[in-house]
């Protein structure tokens, strides 16, 4: 029973992201032992999941006031945890209530909202033309409180999926990083991470527009299961691997001849860990393959060496990845 609690509070340090590298390799070990570990591992996730929608600090501000009350008393660890999620989960339903009832300080002060993802997390955003966008971990969105002029403008830093309300009257444009992308209604997907060196943008339905911001040629027009690729100043066109560029919405990897430094960055950001290794050995490595988001991190890297020959090792909060010879 002790074995049980103790690996509970793993599972849910993990899910905080406060674990550290030895407690996973234990985590992963106790997964791997049984189906029965495997599915008390996923409950408790659904259960996390539920309640991580908001991350305010006035929600850590609120755990922090229950943690000192009970760390007066006998409380396990593990229930402690517990409440921690409780606490959060609460908080949230308070917040949702003020969002949207009470002016706060940014709302009077100005006219923008950004709404920035961290690394391992997703988060869906609802604007107030009932557009829906979809933000992949370690992004983020910058959008007007409410949309007043000719056009519906916002900027996008990282990846983000569109589902744009149709108004033909006021084009949606999403600036991102050279590229600006302009709509009238559709679903789209548009990947704009800094460090990728390009930028992405897949048409799922509709039709949209894309030119470099200020130039006056004339846009490139996509139709759907298309993409539009940017990169060293210019545009190319292609036909869209749809799955393969929307995996994420569905919370799955996708990997298709992906360059071994994007397949890093990649799991970098989803799992929110730092992964190190040697540039010039791995530049002419490249992985296929596909999974689930339910699988951790060693899981991922278990199923990476069945067609890769790499081993990695977890130390000082880092995993080094090394190519065997």
């Amino acid at each position: 029973m002790e074995e049980l609690k103790d690996i509970e509070l793993i599972i849910i340090q993990s899910l905080d992201q406060t674990a550290s590298l030895a407690d996973l390799a234990t985590l992963k070990n106790w997964m791997e032992a049984s189906e029965v570990n495997r599915q008390h591992y996923f409950k408790m996730k659904d259960m996390w999941d539920a309640s991580r929608t908001y991350t305010d600090s006035s929600a850590k501000q609120a755990w922090g006031r229950v943690n000192n009350r009970i760390t007066q008393r006998h409380i396990p660890k593990w229930t402690v945890e517990f409440l921690k999620i409780a606490a959060v989960a609460i908080v949230a339903v308070l917040l949702s209530y003020l969002v949207f009832n009470i002016p706060t300080e940014t709302e009077l002060y100005s006219n923008n909202t950004t709404v920035e993802v961290p690394n391992g997390s997703q988060s869906t955003i609802y604007l107030n033309d009932g557009t829906k966008v979809k933000l992949n971990a370690g992004s983020k969105l910058i959008y007007p409180n409410s949309f007043n002029g000719d056009t519906r403008q916002v900027q996008l830093f990282g990846e983000g999926y569109f589902e744009v309300t149709h108004n033909p009257e006021h084009p949606f444009v999403v600036s991102a990083g050279e590229i600006e992308v302009r709509v009238l209604g559709t679903e789209f997907n548009v990947m704009a991470y800094p460090e990728y060196n390009r930028i992405e943008t897949t048409l799922i339905d509709g039709k949209v527009a894309l030119n470099r911001i200020g130039a006056n040629t004339k846009p490139m027009v996509l139709k759907p299961g298309q993409k539009a690729t940017y990169s060293n100043g210019k545009l190319s066109l292609e036909r869209a691997d749809i799955p393969l560029e929307t995996n994420w919405t569905k919370n799955s990897f996708y990997f298709k001849s992906t360059p071994f430094s994007e397949l890093v960055m990649r799991l970098e950001r989803w799992y929110a860990v730092d992964i190190e290794y040697k540039t010039e050995d791995f530049k002419d490595i490249t992985f296929t393959g596909k999974f689930r988001n339910n699988e951790t991190i060693w899981q991922v890297l278990d199923a990476i060496q069945i067609t890769t020959a790499i081993r990695y090792k977890s130390e000082n909060e880092k995993i080094y990845i090394t190519l065997t010879k």
